[in-house]
C-alpha cells in the first residue's frame, strides 16, 4: 500500500443533497491524507470549488423540458455511459477505492459487467454510499426490479449507512456494512436582518415560521402540511426549493390547496433552486424546519444538519430511520407519525406550545465530516492521517 490512498469517487449527481454530500465527503477524506480524484459532469454543483481533482467527463442528466419519453431515454442513455465512463477511468487509475456517491441499481444489468471484473478480476475495492437502503421505488416490472437491485450490488465490497438497518437487512449477506454519520453542512450567505425578512414574507406579530426546504417532492407530505394550518393558526408556512421531477405534484397544486383551504395568507412559496447566498435568509427568518417525510422513507436528511448548524428545530416523520432516531436521541425537534395532517397539526402545536431542548453541540461532534470519512477509510482498510491538511483547489478538463 502506497503511503497516501488514491480513492476515486463516482458522482453523477449535479446538485441536490447527493451532490452536496459528495462536496463534504471528498474534502474530509482529502484532509485526511487521501488523492481524492471525482468524476462529474460539467455542471457539477454549478461549478462551485471543490479542493479535490475534478474529472468532467459525465454527462449532465437531461433537462426537465424534454417530452417525457425522450426524457426517459436520453436518462437511459446518461446513466448507461456514465457507468462506461466510470469503468474506463477505474481500468486506467487503479485507484484503491472506487466509491459511488449513491447506490443505484436502475438498469444495472446493462452496465455492472465492466466492474463486476473490476471488482473481481482486478482486485478493485468498490463502495457505495447507501443513503436509502430500502429501495421502494420500483422501475420496471418486479422481477426486473429484483434483479436490478441484486445485480447492482456484486462489484461491492461495502456500503455506507447513517443507521442501523432494518431487519432482514436489504443488504446481501457478501456484503459488509459500515456505519458512518451524514455530516453537517455549512450555511454561507452575507449578515441576515431576520425581522426583515419576516417583514418582507408577511409573517405577523406572534407567528412562528415552518420552513419546507429543498427539492419539492410528494413523499414530503407538504399538502399534509398546508392542511394542518388550518388547525394551527399561529403557524406560518414557506416552502422554498425546486420540484424533484415531473412526476411531482408543481407548486401551484400547493398554492391552490393553500387558497382552497383559505390559508394562503400565511404561505410564501418560493420556486427554484436556492443560491448559497440566500441560504442563510431563510434559515436564519425561521422559527422551525419540517421534515414531514411519508412512511416510505428510511433515510437520513441533509435538511436536517442544516437545521441543526441554524439552530432550529425541526418537525419530523418517517419510517423507523436515521432521520427519526437522530431527532429523537438528541432531542432535535418532535417526530411525529407519517402520513397524517392531524399528526402534523398535533406536532406543530407541540412546538409552539412546548419546544424541545436540543443537545446541538452533541449532535454535531457526532455528525462530523472527519468522523464520516474516517470510517470511510477504515472500512477501506486504506491509511489516516492524522493531522487534517489544507488542499489546493484542482480542476482537471478531459
Amino acid at each position: 500500500m502506497r503511503g497516501s490512498a488514491n480513492v476515486l469517487i463516482f458522482a453523477p449527481s449535479v446538485e441536490g443533497g447527493i451532490a452536496e454530500y459528495t462536496l463534504y465527503q471528498a474534502n474530509a477524506i482529502g484532509k485526511l491524507g487521501a488523492n481524492v480524484v471525482c468524476l462529474v459532469a460539467t455542471s457539477f454543483l454549478s461549478g462551485r470549488q471543490a479542493h479535490f481533482e475534478l474529472i468532467t467527463r459525465l454527462n449532465d442528466p437531461p433537462q426537465e423540458n424534454r417530452a417525457r419519453l425522450v426524457k426517459r431515454l436520453k436518462m437511459a442513455w446518461c446513466l448507461i455511459v456514465n457507468q462506461l465512463m466510470l469503468a474506463w477511468q477505474i481500468f486506467r487509475r487503479r485507484p484503491d477505492l472506487v466509491l459511488l456517491d449513491s447506490y443505484v441499481e436502475y438498469l444495472s444489468p446493462f452496465w455492472v459487467w465492466p466492474h463486476w471484473l473490476l471488482a473481481r478480476v482486478c482486485r478493485i475495492r468498490y463502495a457505495a454510499n447507501l443513503h436509502d437502503p430500502v429501495r421502494s421505488y420500483r422501475l420496471g416490472p418486479a422481477w426486473w426490479h429484483r434483479l436490478s437491485v441484486r445485480l447492482a450490488y456484486l462489484p461491492l465490497d461495502f456500503v455506507l449507512v447513517h443507521d442501523q438497518l432494518p431487519n432482514p437487512s436489504p443488504v446481501p449477506a457478501g456484503v459488509r456494512v459500515a456505519q458512518v454519520p451524514h455530516g453537517l453542512y455549512e450555511i454561507s450567505g452575507p449578515p441576515t436582518d431576520a425581522v426583515a425578512v419576516r417583514r418582507e414574507w408577511g409573517v405577523q406579530n406572534g407567528q412562528k415560521v415552518f420552513l419546507a426546504f429543498g427539492f419539492v417532492r410528494d413523499g414530503k407530505n407538504l399538502d399534509l402540511v398546508i392542511r394542518a394550518l388550518a388547525r394551527v393558526p399561529k403557524a406560518f408556512l414557506v416552502m422554498a426549493g425546486s420540484v424533484a421531477s415531473a412526476q411531482d405534484k408543481p407548486f401551484a397544486f400547493y398554492r391552490d390547496l393553500a387558497a382552497k383551504l383559505d390559508v394562503a395568507g400565511r404561505c410564501r412559496f418560493f420556486e427554484g433552486f436556492v443560491a448559497d447566498a440566500k441560504l442563510g435568509a431563510f434559515f436564519a427568518a425561521t422559527d422551525f424546519v419540517l421534515l414531514t417525510y411519508a412512511s416510505s422513507f428510511h433515510s437520513q436528511s441533509g435538511v436536517l444538519n442544516l437545521a441543526v448548524r441554524a439552530r432550529k428545530p425541526v418537525l419530523a416523520s418517517a419510517s423507523p430511520s436515521a432521520l427519526l432516531r437522530a431527532v429523537e436521541a438528541y432531542a432535535l425537534g418532535i417526530t411525529v407519525a407519517p402520513d397524517s395532517a392531524a399528526a402534523v397539526a398535533d406536532g406543530m402545536g407541540g412546538l409552539l406550545t412546548s419546544p424541545p431542548k436540543p443537545q446541538w453541540e452533541e449532535y454535531e461532534a457526532r455528525a462530523a465530516w472527519e468522523v464520516n470519512a474516517r470510517g470511510v477509510l477504515k472500512a477501506a482498510g486504506l491509511p489516516v492521517q492524522e493531522a487534517g491538511r489544507d488542499l489546493p483547489v484542482t480542476t482537471t478538463q478531459e
